[in-house]
């Protein structure tokens, strides 16, 4: 049975271009931001936003998930019940988030995070009123609409934040303009999908499915973000909060192509897949094979130019006080590589009703973090954190792949070729860049480490 790939090649079209301008979009505002706000200001909110990514993570049960893969999603007593159980976990994390404030602020030794955690909460209530029809959107494959949506928002959001920077340059300017990207995402939920109503409602069946699903999912999230935020809560209590902050803004950057795949997997290749995971694999497994080459060759091409040029950007659009994400951005986007990979695989694994894989694959990154990072920092400083940084997610390809392997959507030969060819256009564009005087991109590396280890 041969299966069209038309709806998955024009919603990764769509994703691509539309998500990529609401990263640029974001990287403009980041700049701005730099420009405006103090670097400690950044330290802070890195530490608000890990705290409050990992209490939602921590109660995932995959509600949304489970709207995309399951058949009575569009039904309005599933829907209404899933969207009564979102709000119902949004309140609780508003509550958790508000009761971490007092022993964060004593573990960091930072008193403002006993207001701006409470504050912060609120975008938790805004996200339980959203409409689930962002959800339902992935799932009928409206991936245009859906991307036109969030690229709106995002602009509305940047424009917030910069103007509420420049009245007040404080960290209420991102407090703020984070509220505020919450209140216009759950009121413009509700004009996507006008068939969608909804009502307070839960049935016990659909609520046994969604949970039953969310087990899996729940696991993988505790995991996802201690594998993926480790890092920002471990560096706080060893690092000053200006160099934090500028730790922060380069793995926001670094994060950005890695992001717009994330989307790709999340928005377009996971609802695909689900949908099709009843067709033979032999058939599934051949379309996937031509399609992830072409999206995974784009990415390894924009990386390896990232990792040769992005020391010059940061040079030209930060002041004096960044100078050090400089260093750290090549290092952590080559380390991104990985991450595409990994997760263009988990997404194939998610579709297929297998997120048990990603869950041990998050558990192998985790321990590698715990034990490399506290060694990394005393034997080299920063630069061995951002080393093992950059290293991590290999810990998460290998066990999705060897459940690739089982579930035979196997692509392991595919993604050694890729990776290669990305290594490859690294070294072309650093040979061009130093044959023309510029020097690579790591030269910084070994000077700055120096510094920081006090040599």
């Amino acid at each position: 049975m041969t299966i069209s790939v038309a709806p998955i090649l024009k919603g990764t079209a769509w994703t691509i271009g539309a998500y990529g301008v609401g990263q640029a979009i974001r990287f403009l505002t980041n700049i701005v931001l730099a420009r405006l706000l103090a670097p400690e200001l950044f330290g802070i909110m890195l530490i608000v936003n890990s705290t409050k990514i990992g209490i939602a993570l921590l109660a995932d049960v995959g509600i949304g998930q489970n709207i995309i893969y399951n058949k009575q999603a569009n039904h309005p007593e599933f829907y209404n019940t899933a969207w009564t159980l979102e709000l119902i976990r949004n309140v609780a994390l508003s509550v958790a988030c508000i009761a971490a404030a007092v022993p964060l602020a004593r573990f960091y030794e930072s008193p403002i995070l006993l207001w701006v955690l409470p504050i912060s909460a609120i975008t938790f209530l805004l996200a339980g009123f959203s409409s689930v029809s962002r959800y339902l959107l992935q799932k009928r494959m409206q991936i245009a609409k859906l991307n036109v949506f969030e690229t709106s928002v995002a602009f509305l959001s940047s424009a917030a934040y910069v103007v509420f920077a420049y009245i007040n340059p404080t960290i209420w300017a991102l407090v703020l303009g984070g509220i505020f990207s919450s209140v216009i995402t759950m009121i413009g939920t509700y004009f996507l999908l006008p068939d969608v109503k909804h009502r307070f409602f839960i049935s016990k069946q659909y609520a046994r499915e969604i949970l039953t699903f969310g087990k899996w999912i729940l696991l993988s999230s505790i995991v996802y973000f201690l594998s993926m935020n480790y890092d920002r809560l471990y560096l706080p209590k060893v690092i000053p909060l200006d160099l934090l902050g500028v730790y922060g803004v380069a793995r926001s950057i670094s994060e950005l192509v890695g992001l717009v795949t994330l989307r790709v997997g999340t928005v377009v290749l996971f609802p695909f897949v689900a949908s099709h995971a009843h067709m033979p694999r032999s058939e599934l497994y051949r379309q996937l094979a031509s399609l992830r080459a072409k999206v995974l060759f784009v990415a390894a091409f924009v990386i390896s130019a990232l990792v040769a040029t992005i020391d010059l950007a940061v040079t030209i659009l930060y002041d004096e006080r960044y100078r050090a994400a400089g260093w750290m951005l090549p290092v952590l986007i080559l380390g991104s590589w990985f991450s595409i990979l990994t997760t263009v695989n988990d997404a194939t694994l998610v579709g297929v009703g297998k997120p048990s894989y990603s869950a041990l694959a998050n558990c192998g990154k985790f321990v590698f973090l715990v034990i490399g990072l506290p060694l990394s920092f005393m034997a080299s400083g920063i630069v061995g954190v951002v080393l093992i940084v950059a290293l991590a997610d290999l810990c998460r390809y290998f066990p999705i792949l060897v459940g690739q392997r089982r579930e035979r959507l196997s692509f392991g030969v595919q993604d050694l070729s890729l990776t290669l060819a990305a290594f490859a256009l690294i070294g072309v564009w650093e040979y061009l860049r130093w044959s023309t005087g510029f020097g690579t991109s790591f030269d910084a590396l070994p000077i700055d480490m120096r510094s920081l280890m006090g040599e």
